[in-house]
């Protein structure tokens, strides 16, 4: 970060002298340049591997990807600098996506994800001749994980309540189902009213010094979920309100 600064020359005025061009006299106030935000987006897995298939047939990743490259600009207009931590057709390890967050000390780092349940909770459909998975009840909503061995936990925690709050404001609820047994895998709930888990090992959030989240935008198993995650107008709100949450987590 550079901070650009005018500062007074350390000598003694005689009177009726009159201070250098360009140099501030002690009574002039200290400029100083204002520092911009930066944000680390990690669209979540890798083209190889692609995460759930929803019940269109469609891999996660291609949600992922389509997310964080429309959040990207929304967030450059209120301010941020965004780095990406791999495009569409590039692969990368969780431990080095949150190397990219600690070497450039990032103000925050956002894993986006598209949520499933465990496989005996869903059933196997065909979709346009593609194998495509259906939840066996309707389950949707988005969720919020940080991790205690995170750097920053107590900020990482505050920035998944600024998230929740914020999603929240728009109607939609968090999504639960991993904090049972049966559809999820027992994962201990910091905060039910917004979804928040707690996910110690989580590489890209345990590996991070930086205040680090990753958010679950909806169920792409779910027939009604994903259909709300696939219309723009939809994905639009959802990216206004993580702006805002953002904006939020800075001024706390």
């Amino acid at each position: 970060m550079r901070h650009g600064i005018w500062v007074a020359s350390a000598c003694i005025w005689l009177a009726g002298c009159s201070a250098p061009a360009g140099i501030a006299t002690p009574t002039q106030p200290v400029q100083t340049r204002p520092v911009q935000p930066l944000i680390v987006l990690d669209p979540g897995h890798n083209p190889s591997d692609g995460g759930a298939t929803s019940v269109l047939g469609t891999r996660e990743v291609g949600y992922n990807d389509r997310f964080v490259a429309e959040l990207a600009p929304a967030l450059q207009q209120a301010g941020w600098q965004v780095k990406i931590t791999r495009q569409p057709e590039e692969s990368m390890s969780l431990i080095g996506r949150a190397q990219v967050a600690n070497e450039l000390r990032a103000t925050v780092f956002l894993s986006v994800h598209h949520d499933s349940v465990q496989l005996r909770c869903l059933r196997q459909v065909q979709q346009n001749g593609r194998v495509a998975f259906q939840t066996l009840k309707p389950t949707s909503g988005y969720s919020l994980y940080v991790s205690k061995e995170n750097g920053n936990f107590a900020r990482s925690l505050q920035l998944a309540t600024d998230l929740g709050e914020q999603l929240r404001a728009l109607g939609r609820a968090p999504m639960l189902e991993h904090a049972g047994k049966t559809c999820g895998e027992g994962r201990p709930l910091l905060n039910p009213g917004l979804g928040i888990y707690r996910y110690d090992h989580l590489a890209v959030l345990r590996h991070n010094q930086v205040p680090a989240v990753l958010l679950e935008v909806g169920v792409i198993t779910d027939v009604q979920d994903e259909a709300y995650v696939d219309v723009a107008a939809n994905r639009k709100k959802m990216i206004a309100a993580i702006v805002r949450a953002m904006g939020e987590f800075l001024h706390s």
